[in-house]
C-alpha cells in the first residue's frame, strides 16, 4: 500500500500552478485511487458441504481511473482497482479474499466555499473474486467474474484548476461469487467491502 499512496504524495507536490480558486473546468483527467477496506463477517456456504462463518482483517484498496469531466459537475470515468483481505478464520498459508474489478463510474459534484466540494455517485463493471483459505474441510484457491456494484460520497479539494484531492466512503459489492472446487463442489459466499478512499484526479482540458 505505501507506493500508490508516495505516488499521490508526489504527485501532488509536483504541480506547479498556483491558483487556489475553485475553477470549473472540462476535460480528461486521469486519477489514483488508495484506501482502506474493511469486510463484514459473513458465511462460506455449500449444499454438500454446510457452511462455515468468515471473518476478515482489515485490508486495503488501490487503483487508477481515466475519465471525462464535462464541465456542468458531472464527470463519467473508467477505473480498474483490487480490493484485498486477510481471512481471520479457517487456515492455510496465506488466507485471503481479493477481487480485481473494471468499473465505469459517475459522479456529481456539489460545489462548496473555498475550493471544496461535495461528490456523490456510483459505478457498474465486473469484478474477479478470488478465495484462497482452507474451510469446509478443504483447500480453497478458486475464483469467478462476476456483476459487481459501488456507492461512493465524500468531499474533494481543488489544490488548484487542474488537481483535486478527495476523501469519502466507498461500498463495493461483488455479487455473491460461487466458487467450484477441484472436486466439484461449490461454495458461495458474500463479497462486499465497506472503504475509507484517498483520490487524488488530474484535469488536462483536452
Amino acid at each position: 500500500m505505501r507506493r500508490p499512496l508516495a505516488f499521490l504524495i508526489h504527485l501532488g507536490l509536483i504541480l506547479t500552478l498556483t491558483s487556489n480558486a475553485y475553477a470549473e473546468g472540462s476535460g480528461i483527467y486521469v486519477g489514483g485511487i488508495v484506501g482502506a477496506s474493511l469486510k463484514p463477517d459473513t458465511s462460506l456456504s455449500s449444499p454438500s458441504l454446510g457452511s462455515e462463518n468468515m471473518e476478515f482483517h482489515p485490508g486495503f484498496t488501490f487503483g487508477g481511473v481515466m475519465g471525462y469531466d464535462f464541465g456542468n459537475h458531472f464527470r463519467l470515468e473508467w477505473e480498474l482497482s483490487y480490493h484485498e483481505n486477510g481471512i481471520r478464520t479457517g487456515g492455510g498459508e496465506d488466507p485471503q479474499a481479493v477481487a480485481s474489478n473494471i468499473m465505469i463510474n459517475g459522479f456529481y459534484d456539489i460545489p462548496l466555499k473555498k475550493s471544496f466540494s461535495l461528490y456523490l455517485g456510483g459505478g457498474l463493471g465486473i469484478a474477479t473474486a478470488q478465495l484462497e483459505t482452507v474451510s469446509l474441510g478443504q483447500v480453497i484457491d478458486a475464483n469467478e467474474s462476476v456483476f459487481a456494484h459501488q456507492l461512493e460520497a465524500g468531499i474533494g479539494w481543488d489544490y488548484n484548476p487542474k488537481a483535486n484531492f478527495s476523501l469519502g466512503y466507498r461500498y463495493f459489492d461483488a455479487s455473491d461469487p460461487e466458487f467450484v472446487l477441484p472436486a466439484g463442489q461449490r461454495v458461495r459466499m458474500v463479497m462486499e467491502n465497506h472503504e475509507l478512499i484517498l483520490k487524488m484526479r488530474y484535469l488536462f482540458n483536452l
